[in-house]
Protein backbone atom coordinates (compact mmCIF):
# COMPACT_ATOMS: atom_id res chain seq x y z
CA UNK A 1 0.00 0.00 0.00
CA UNK A 2 1.18 3.50 -0.80
CA UNK A 3 0.42 6.48 1.40
CA UNK A 4 -0.28 10.11 0.60
CA UNK A 5 -0.53 12.09 3.86
CA UNK A 6 -2.98 14.98 3.87
CA UNK A 7 -1.51 18.10 5.40
CA UNK A 8 -4.95 19.53 6.13
CA UNK A 9 -4.42 18.45 9.75
CA UNK A 10 -0.87 19.75 9.94
CA UNK A 11 0.11 22.61 12.23
CA UNK A 12 -0.04 25.65 9.96
CA UNK A 13 2.45 27.43 12.22
CA UNK A 14 5.10 24.77 11.56
CA UNK A 15 3.96 23.57 8.15
CA UNK A 16 7.41 23.15 6.61
CA UNK A 17 8.59 21.10 9.59
CA UNK A 18 5.49 18.93 9.31
CA UNK A 19 6.19 18.36 5.61
CA UNK A 20 9.76 17.34 6.45
CA UNK A 21 8.44 14.83 8.98
CA UNK A 22 6.56 12.90 6.25
CA UNK A 23 9.37 12.81 3.70
CA UNK A 24 9.24 8.99 3.52
CA UNK A 25 5.65 9.03 2.21
CA UNK A 26 4.92 8.15 -1.42
CA UNK A 27 3.15 11.44 -2.15
CA UNK A 28 1.75 14.44 -0.30
CA UNK A 29 -1.96 15.24 -0.62
CA UNK A 30 -3.15 18.85 -0.87
CA UNK A 31 -6.84 19.30 -0.01
CA UNK A 32 -8.00 22.47 -1.73
CA UNK A 33 -11.31 24.02 -0.63
CA UNK A 34 -12.79 27.24 -1.96
CA UNK A 35 -15.56 27.93 0.56
CA UNK A 36 -18.15 27.47 -2.21
CA UNK A 37 -18.25 23.88 -3.42
CA UNK A 38 -17.61 22.91 0.20
CA UNK A 39 -18.21 25.36 3.05
CA UNK A 40 -14.67 25.38 4.40
CA UNK A 41 -11.53 27.07 3.11
CA UNK A 42 -8.08 25.51 3.14
CA UNK A 43 -4.67 26.68 1.93
CA UNK A 44 -4.08 29.81 -0.08
CA UNK A 45 -1.73 29.56 -3.02
CA UNK A 46 0.87 31.94 -1.49
CA UNK A 47 1.26 29.52 1.43
CA UNK A 48 1.66 26.50 -0.83
CA UNK A 49 4.13 28.27 -3.13
CA UNK A 50 6.34 29.10 -0.17
CA UNK A 51 6.86 25.46 0.85
CA UNK A 52 9.45 22.89 -0.17
CA UNK A 53 7.92 19.47 -0.82
CA UNK A 54 10.09 16.44 -0.05
CA UNK A 55 8.11 14.13 -2.37
CA UNK A 56 5.66 14.44 -5.26
CA UNK A 57 2.41 16.29 -4.56
CA UNK A 58 -1.18 15.80 -5.71
CA UNK A 59 -4.08 18.24 -5.51
CA UNK A 60 -7.64 17.26 -4.59
CA UNK A 61 -9.80 20.16 -5.79
CA UNK A 62 -12.99 20.63 -3.80
CA UNK A 63 -13.84 23.78 -5.72
CA UNK A 64 -16.24 25.28 -8.21
CA UNK A 65 -14.89 25.57 -11.76
CA UNK A 66 -11.91 23.27 -11.11
CA UNK A 67 -10.37 23.89 -14.52
CA UNK A 68 -9.59 27.45 -13.45
CA UNK A 69 -7.22 26.03 -10.81
CA UNK A 70 -5.15 23.77 -13.07
CA UNK A 71 -2.52 26.36 -14.04
CA UNK A 72 -1.70 27.31 -10.48
CA UNK A 73 -1.31 23.75 -9.23
CA UNK A 74 0.69 22.71 -12.25
CA UNK A 75 2.95 25.71 -11.51
CA UNK A 76 3.71 24.53 -7.97
CA UNK A 77 4.62 21.07 -9.23
CA UNK A 78 1.55 18.90 -8.62
CA UNK A 79 1.77 15.76 -10.76
CA UNK A 80 -1.78 14.48 -10.14
CA UNK A 81 -4.95 16.59 -9.97
CA UNK A 82 -8.43 15.32 -9.17
CA UNK A 83 -11.75 17.14 -9.04
CA UNK A 84 -15.29 16.19 -8.06
CA UNK A 85 -17.48 14.74 -10.77
CA UNK A 86 -20.55 15.83 -8.78
CA UNK A 87 -19.40 19.35 -9.55
CA UNK A 88 -18.72 18.94 -13.26
CA UNK A 89 -20.91 16.17 -14.64
CA UNK A 90 -19.61 13.42 -16.90
CA UNK A 91 -19.03 15.29 -20.17
CA UNK A 92 -17.08 18.13 -18.54
CA UNK A 93 -15.14 15.62 -16.43
CA UNK A 94 -13.91 13.89 -19.59
CA UNK A 95 -12.82 17.20 -21.07
CA UNK A 96 -10.97 18.20 -17.89
CA UNK A 97 -9.19 14.85 -17.57
CA UNK A 98 -7.94 15.16 -21.15
CA UNK A 99 -6.86 18.76 -20.45
CA UNK A 100 -4.73 17.56 -17.52
CA UNK A 101 -3.24 14.72 -19.54
CA UNK A 102 -2.36 17.09 -22.37
CA UNK A 103 -0.28 19.00 -19.82
CA UNK A 104 1.62 15.83 -18.95
CA UNK A 105 -0.20 15.46 -15.63
CA UNK A 106 -2.24 12.59 -14.24
CA UNK A 107 -5.93 13.47 -14.44
CA UNK A 108 -8.50 11.96 -12.14
CA UNK A 109 -11.95 12.33 -10.69
CA UNK A 110 -13.27 12.14 -7.16
CA UNK A 111 -16.53 10.63 -5.99
CA UNK A 112 -17.87 11.90 -2.69
CA UNK A 113 -18.78 9.64 0.20
CA UNK A 114 -22.46 9.59 -0.78
CA UNK A 115 -21.94 9.15 -4.53
CA UNK A 116 -22.26 5.67 -5.99
CA UNK A 117 -19.47 4.22 -8.10
CA UNK A 118 -21.83 3.71 -11.04
CA UNK A 119 -22.07 7.50 -11.41
CA UNK A 120 -18.72 7.14 -13.20
CA UNK A 121 -19.30 6.29 -16.84
CA UNK A 122 -17.35 3.65 -18.75
CA UNK A 123 -15.82 6.46 -20.83
CA UNK A 124 -14.42 8.10 -17.71
CA UNK A 125 -13.03 4.81 -16.39
CA UNK A 126 -11.35 4.27 -19.75
CA UNK A 127 -9.34 7.51 -19.56
CA UNK A 128 -8.95 8.55 -15.90
CA UNK A 129 -5.52 7.99 -14.39
CA UNK A 130 -6.93 8.03 -10.88
CA UNK A 131 -10.25 7.59 -9.12
CA UNK A 132 -10.27 9.17 -5.68
CA UNK A 133 -12.92 7.44 -3.58
CA UNK A 134 -14.00 9.57 -0.65
CA UNK A 135 -14.84 7.55 2.45
CA UNK A 136 -16.34 10.61 4.16
CA UNK A 137 -18.33 13.64 3.06
CA UNK A 138 -15.94 16.03 1.31
CA UNK A 139 -14.95 19.24 3.03
CA UNK A 140 -14.26 18.34 6.65
CA UNK A 141 -11.36 16.61 8.39
CA UNK A 142 -11.59 14.09 11.21
CA UNK A 143 -14.77 12.28 10.08
CA UNK A 144 -15.54 8.60 10.60
CA UNK A 145 -14.73 6.12 7.85
CA UNK A 146 -17.63 5.00 5.63
CA UNK A 147 -17.35 1.26 5.01
CA UNK A 148 -19.36 1.61 1.79
CA UNK A 149 -16.15 2.86 0.19
CA UNK A 150 -14.84 -0.72 0.22
CA UNK A 151 -17.74 -1.86 -1.96
CA UNK A 152 -17.14 1.06 -4.33
CA UNK A 153 -13.54 0.01 -4.84
CA UNK A 154 -14.61 -3.56 -5.54
CA UNK A 155 -17.25 -2.32 -7.99
CA UNK A 156 -14.70 -0.22 -9.89
CA UNK A 157 -12.31 -3.14 -10.19
CA UNK A 158 -15.17 -5.45 -11.23
CA UNK A 159 -15.94 -3.04 -14.07
CA UNK A 160 -12.37 -3.43 -15.27
CA UNK A 161 -10.85 -0.19 -14.04
CA UNK A 162 -7.06 -0.61 -14.23
CA UNK A 163 -5.99 2.85 -13.10
CA UNK A 164 -5.04 4.04 -9.67
CA UNK A 165 -7.63 3.99 -6.89
CA UNK A 166 -6.96 6.21 -3.92
CA UNK A 167 -9.11 6.42 -0.78
CA UNK A 168 -9.51 9.55 1.32
CA UNK A 169 -11.30 10.04 4.63
CA UNK A 170 -11.13 8.39 8.02
CA UNK A 171 -8.35 6.04 6.92
CA UNK A 172 -6.24 4.47 9.66
CA UNK A 173 -4.30 1.28 10.37
CA UNK A 174 -7.52 -0.50 11.37
CA UNK A 175 -9.13 -0.22 7.92
CA UNK A 176 -6.18 0.16 5.52
CA UNK A 177 -5.80 -3.59 5.00
CA UNK A 178 -9.46 -3.91 3.96
CA UNK A 179 -8.94 -1.14 1.42
CA UNK A 180 -5.88 -2.83 0.00
CA UNK A 181 -7.72 -6.15 -0.21
CA UNK A 182 -10.55 -4.45 -2.11
CA UNK A 183 -8.14 -3.10 -4.72
CA UNK A 184 -7.00 0.33 -3.51
CA UNK A 185 -3.48 1.43 -4.42
CA UNK A 186 -3.12 4.55 -2.28
CA UNK A 187 -4.57 5.78 1.00
CA UNK A 188 -4.77 9.39 2.06
CA UNK A 189 -4.10 9.60 5.79
CA UNK A 190 -4.80 12.83 7.63
CA UNK A 191 -5.50 13.10 11.33
CA UNK A 192 -4.42 9.49 12.05
CA UNK A 193 -0.90 10.55 11.04
CA UNK A 194 -0.60 14.31 11.39
CA UNK A 195 -2.10 14.44 14.89
CA UNK A 196 0.69 12.16 16.10
CA UNK A 197 4.09 13.47 17.30
CA UNK A 198 6.39 14.33 14.41
CA UNK A 199 8.98 11.84 15.64
CA UNK A 200 6.48 8.97 15.28
CA UNK A 201 5.31 9.70 11.73
CA UNK A 202 8.03 7.93 9.76
CA UNK A 203 7.34 4.72 11.67
CA UNK A 204 3.61 5.02 11.04
CA UNK A 205 4.20 5.64 7.34
CA UNK A 206 6.24 2.44 7.19
CA UNK A 207 3.35 0.51 8.73
CA UNK A 208 0.98 1.65 5.99
CA UNK A 209 3.56 0.92 3.30
CA UNK A 210 4.00 -2.62 4.61
CA UNK A 211 0.31 -3.46 4.05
Amino acid sequence: MKISPSILDANFGTLQQDLNSIATADRIHLDIMDGHYVPNLSFGLPVLKGLTYPVETEAHLMVNNPGAFFDMFEAIGCKTITFHIENTGRAEALRLIKNLQARGLKGGVTIDGYTEADFLSDEILAVADQILVMSVKAGFGGQSFMTTSIDKIKALRARGYKGEIEVDGGVNLDNAQSLADAGADFVVVGSALMKQPAADRAGLITQYQSI
